[in-house]
């Protein structure tokens, strides 16, 4: 009887230890997903400014974030940044867009735009 009961103490163990470690995860991820937000409205800010808007799908959710390093193909508002590893946020274009939506560069630590790259 004994055994049983440790066998079942064991499995009920288990379960919650691989339940609280899946947890972990899933919190970890909707983390980064807020701060890629942040990133991604900063921007739109800055298409807006700009008057890009018109060419890019008003759509924070479909804006897409990675990684880039700073280099002579995008204009620099902020010299310090090349060389560096910052973020760059892409917008899908309208349907209609002739020029394309410029890609924007953005510090991941202020949020603040410091590159974009035009398209043709």
């Amino acid at each position: 009887m004994k055994l049983k009961f440790m066998y079942f103490a064991l499995v009920v163990f288990s379960i919650m230890l691989i339940m609280g470690c899946s947890n972990k995860q899933v919190i970890e991820n909707s983390n980064d997903m807020d701060s890629y937000e942040d990133v991604k409205a900063a921007a739109w800010e800055f298409l807006k400014e700009e008057g890009w808007q018109d060419q890019a799908r008003d759509d924070l959710q479909s804006a897409k974030v990675k990684e880039v390093i700073v280099d002579n193909k995008y204009i620099l508002l902020d010299k310090a940044y090349d060389g560096k590893e910052v973020l760059s946020v892409s917008f899908e274009d309208v349907d209609n867009a002739v020029t394309g939506t410029p890609l924007i560069l953005v510090d991941s630590n202020t949020n603040k735009v410091i590159a974009y790259m035009p398209t043709e």
